[in-house]
C-alpha cells in the first residue's frame, strides 16, 4: 500500500526523497516504518510522528494514502 512521506527538522533519511510516495506492508506501524527507513531504535524516541496532520503514537497502524510526517525537534538555549 502507498503512503505519502515527508520529513522535517534536522532529520535526514538516506536514499529516500523527501515528500514522496512509498510502499509499506499492510499492518505496518509508524515504528515499523521508521525501522524500514533504517532509523535506529534508540533515535526513534526523539522523533515526532504526524499522520494526516495529527501527532500520533509510534504504534499507530498506517493505512493506504496516509500522509506521514516525521519531525526531529531541535532545541537550544
Amino acid at each position: 500500500m502507498k503512503i505519502f512521506f515527508e520529513y522535517l527538522g534536522l532529520l535526514h533519511i538516506e536514499e529516500i526523497k523527501n515528500k514522496s510516495f512509498l510502499d509499506v506492508e499492510p499492518g505496518c506501524t509508524a515504528a515499523d516504518f521508521m525501522t524500514k527507513l533504517q532509523i535506529r531504535k534508540e533515535h526513534q524516541k526523539f522523533i515526532s510522528v504526524f499522520i494526516n496532520g495529527e501527532e500520533k503514537s509510534r504504534q499507530t497502524i498506517l493505512k493506504e494514502n496516509d500522509r506521514v510526517k516525521l519531525f526531529l525537534p531541535t532545541g537550544g538555549g
